[in-house]
């Protein structure tokens, strides 16, 4: 790492294309367009209606639309487990078609009739829709620990996909509200039962949606927040950004702290992760957090989730130190965990994973 930071950034400095790149970064327009990437959809994402020909079985995935408060339409996937398929397997099979209607789905009604039954809504990172390759191979992933109880609820945010609308900041936790709140009421999953789990731009969704329901008139906690591949916030994010996950354009930014505030205070949608991590951790009382990282993440640099995991303990208590195991897990990386009572912050950095 300090090997290519010796060579790549010096190289961006050089070139003087950092120059022009910040300036253009500085129009709101062009952040929207770089920090959300919901034009481009790539083709494996189009199969939004057919959710079979990304390796699910016969309606097992329900594609169905959630309403938000502010008239946005989303369009999102409810998954179920495959133990929960295969005991179920011929209902599935000969289920009619719904034409939408989400509670008449086989998957909703198992979901709903059953108290033990988990839900992690996932949300996605910029780019693409719920029907992405990586993603459809994920909600396969963080089902298989509990195959017959852990659901997935993955949605497409606005402007992404099939949603209506255009993402902003506000815009994209109104529409992680909508999809708590269908959750929680619509499917009768109590938050206890909710695993929150963002991926890349996702992570500043899933945590300003905890966010906000800490801060509710009666504070409503998860059951846990996941957060893979995080960034501290929007100038940060784009000042270590490399493009193809090689050059770090706008890496030279980082070189200069005072240039680096005023570049940060240049965007309209901030996602300001490491203030509401902060707040959670004063806030909540049973706060479950999970950072994961990879070190060869070439998108992201995986220094971001460090910075997070550090500012997060410190606003929990001032006596973080003593609290912490650190389990060395061999090429597998190495995990971090800080427990005080019924709160606890984990750090995993993977030596391997990528983005």
């Amino acid at each position: 790492m300090s090997l290519y930071n010796a060579i790549v950034v010096p190289l961006s400095v050089i070139s003087g294309l950092w120059i022009p790149c910040i300036l253009l970064c500085c129009i709101p327009w062009v952040q929207k367009q770089m920090l959300y990437l919901h034009w481009v959809t790539l083709f494996p994402g189009r199969w939004l209606a057919e959710p079979e020909r990304a390796g699910f079985l016969k309606n097992q995935v329900a594609p169905f639309r959630i309403p938000t408060k502010d008239g946005e339409r989303l369009f999102a996937w409810l998954v179920a487990p495959i133990g929960v398929y295969s005991r179920h397997v011929r209902a599935f099979i000969e289920e009619a078609p719904a034409q939408g209607d989400i509670e008449r789905k086989q998957v909703f009604k198992l979901i709903k009739d059953d108290p033990e039954a988990r839900l992690v809504i996932y949300c996605h990172g910029n780019t693409a829709t719920v029907a992405q390759g990586r993603r459809t191979e994920e909600y396969r992933m963080y089902s298989a620990g509990a195959s017959e109880k852990i659901f997935v609820l993955a949605f497409d945010y606005r402007g992404f996909g099939k949603s209506t609308g255009s993402p902003t900041e506000p815009g994209l936790i109104n529409d992680a509200e909508a999809v708590v709140e269908w959750a929680r009421g619509t499917a009768g999953i109590s938050p206890d039962r909710i695993v929150l789990l963002g991926h890349s731009l996702g992570t500043a969704v899933a945590t300003a949606i905890a966010h906000r329901y800490a801060n509710l008139a009666v504070p409503v906690e998860f059951a846990g927040l996941i957060l893979c591949a995080s960034f501290t916030n929007t100038g940060s994010a784009f000042a270590s950004y490399s493009i193809g996950d090689v050059i770090p354009l706008l890496a030279p930014v980082k070189l200069i702290p005072p240039l680096q505030q005023w570049f940060r205070r240049r965007f309209k949608d901030t996602w300001r992760t490491d203030q509401r991590l902060a707040s959670l951790a004063k806030q909540c009382e049973n706060l479950r957090l999970l950072l994961v990282h990879a070190e060869n993440d070439g998108t992201m640099p995986w220094d971001q989730t460090e910075e997070l995991f550090t500012t997060t303990l410190r606003a929990a208590t001032d006596q973080a130190g003593p609290n912490r195991e650190v389990v060395d897990l061999g090429e597998a990386g190495k995990q971090e965990v800080w427990r005080q009572g019924t709160r606890s912050v984990s750090k995993l950095i993977a030596k391997h994973g990528g983005k």
